[in-house]
């Protein structure tokens, strides 16, 4: 039968074992900062071909498209139930900040990216909202550059 010196010398090098597992689980279980979902390869290849190749552009748009129409002047009814036709669609372009004119954002929620460009004083906005269907992203939302 082991003596309590053993004893105690057993018990201390098994506390100092499970010290160490127990703070080296803590620092390996710290918080990874996740990629945002528009800076994803996957997101960010999508966004860039849309721009760029407008046969794919058409492909990956949801017709009738939810969105609004420029008002023409203030006294301009803003139609809450507009849907964009594939016949009527004008080609999004790659984004130009028109040498420092515009400045563009994004932002993501629930797995829609939201795409935001406004003029520097914010009179002029565009905004344009991607979710990820099973056939992959595509244009779900498109509000046309104007003052709102």
């Amino acid at each position: 039968m082991p003596s309590n010196k053993i004893r105690l010398t057993l018990l201390m090098i098994l506390a100092g074992i499970l010290f160490e597992t127990s703070c080296r689980n803590k620092t390996s279980k710290q918080p990874v900062e996740e990629t945002p979902l528009y800076q994803s390869p996957e997101f960010m290849d999508f966004y860039k071909k849309f721009n760029s190749d407008s046969v794919y552009q058409m492909e990956h748009i949801v017709f009738p498209l939810e969105g609004m129409k420029a008002p023409g002047d203030t006294t301009t009814v803003i139609d809450p139930d507009f849907r964009w036709k594939q016949e009527e669609w004008i080609l999004h372009k790659p984004f130009d900040d028109a040498n420092g004119t515009f400045v563009r954002e994004f932002n993501a929620a629930g797995g829609v990216v939201v795409e935001k460009i406004a003029d520097n004083s914010g009179t002029f906005t565009m905004e344009r909202r991607f979710g990820k269907l099973s056939s992959g992203w595509h244009l779900i939302y498109y509000r046309e550059l104007g003052r709102y």
